[in-house]
């Protein structure tokens, strides 16, 4: 028996989940210490680095992949098989397509010219920094909390930092490129999972950055900031992120289906093995097909944005708000299979020795994560079908 699900991928996107598929075993040996250590293991690291997965969204221009979403998508979805953390990492650095289409060329140069094999952490606009012109750029004060792999980060996007004088604001933002190394680890990542991620808090004091990486967001009154990502383009990000949960799923069913295919017993029951049950059977045919659903919605939704992309236009409304329930859908159906799972692993499940303990709190711990937020989804869906009233996503 295999829990490898029969996905027709094009021979280019195949080669990538291939190369995808070689690491799993590697990163499930290194979760538990990933999970220890609150950042993953230099052997993880290093391993998806080798291997091309930093490079997926970095331009050709500078040497990347220049992946589409499909594809991500598809290759996270696999690396978040063996270890969720990794596969949100994998996702988090799709942050370089942002920075670089957004940066002046020589920083973007400076960034990835030595190699387009470096990751990109960024924040999300959420802190309480504050930046500074000075002579050929800017200074930076302040804390960034819940930066995903900020200590393996090779660059970090501060994004949307106000810019103050004297001590007041001037209603003007900035977003800047840095080294995170250059700042202050704060270890505030104490959460029930995802602790792989090692999404603590860093701290710049007074940090430089030149105007070469720096991206000015000036206040149109109709168009409002400028120089700023498109509405999808947040939503893409959150789509990558979202394929390191479907793949902890799949990666709880390969747990539990090896329980079972060891005779794992139904105990106080007339079966000598679980499997002996037709219920039991039933129950993980429907694990398998929500986890089978699951990719389908992961995968429609990438073609969305994909298209969009093929396009060169701007996503209208009514796709962007179908992709992001459709996304939705794909983490709802993540969290059926997993309930079916946590059933069929039973107890043992649960033992802290048990991957299948780590798979569930990822993905119930990644799935809250408030830009995954299903009522948002819904709502904004249904106000876009009717063609009424504003979007209440702010940023999608």
């Amino acid at each position: 028996m295999s829990t490898d699900l029969d996905f027709r991928y094009e021979p280019e996107v195949q080669e990538v989940v291939d190369r995808a598929r070689k690491l799993v075993p590697l990163l499930r040996e290194h979760s538990a210490r990933a999970e220890q250590d609150r950042r993953l293991a230099p052997e993880a690291v290093e391993a998806l680095r080798a291997a091309g997965f930093f490079r997926m969204s970095v331009p050709r221009a500078y040497g990347g992949d220049e992946f589409g979403i499909r594809t991500q998508a598809a290759a996270i979805a696999e690396i978040g098989r063996g270890c969720a953390s990794a596969g949100w990492l994998v996702g988090i650095t799709g942050a370089a397509e942002t920075l670089s289409s957004l940066i002046p060329e020589k920083g973007a140069k400076e960034i990835f010219g030595a190699t387009p094999d470096v990751f990109v952490c960024a924040n999300g606009g959420h802190h309480s920094a504050t930046a500074t012109r000075v002579d050929g750029g800017y200074r930076v004060t302040g804390k960034f909390p819940t930066i995903s792999g900020v200590e393996i980060g090779d660059w970090m996007i501060l994004a949307v930092v106000p810019l103050v004088a004297d001590g007041e604001p001037t209603g003007e933002l900035v977003s800047l490129a840095a080294p995170p190394k250059e700042g202050r680890v704060h270890h505030t990542w104490n959460v029930a999972g995802m602790l792989g991620t090692g999404s603590h808090t860093v701290e710049f004091d007074g940090l430089f950055v030149p105007e070469s990486r720096s991206i000015e967001h000036p206040l149109d009154p109709e168009l409002g900031l400028l120089n700023f990502p498109k509405l999808e383009t947040f939503a893409a990000v959150a789509h990558r992120t979202i394929a390191a949960l479907v793949g902890a799923a799949h990666g709880a069913l390969d747990t539990v289906w090896d329980m079972l295919e060891k005779g794992k017993p139904l105990i106080d029951t007339v079966h000598a093995s679980a499997l002996d049950s037709p219920v039991v059977r039933q129950w993980l045919t429907e694990a398998v097909h929500d986890v089978d659903t699951a990719y389908h919605h992961l995968l429609s939704s990438a073609d969305m944005f994909d298209a969009a992309a093929t396009a060169e236009g701007t996503m209208s409304r009514a796709d962007r708000t179908r992709a992001r329930l459709h996304m939705s859908s794909a983490l709802q159906n993540a969290r059926q299979a997993m309930g079916k799972l946590l059933d069929l692993g039973s107890t043992s499940g649960f033992s802290s020795s048990n991957p299948l303990q780590r798979y569930w709190r990822d993905l119930e711990t990644g799935s809250h994560h408030i830009h995954f937020n299903r009522l948002v989804s819904l709502e904004d869906y249904s106000r876009s079908l009717l063609g009424v009233d504003q979007p209440v996503s702010l940023i999608h």
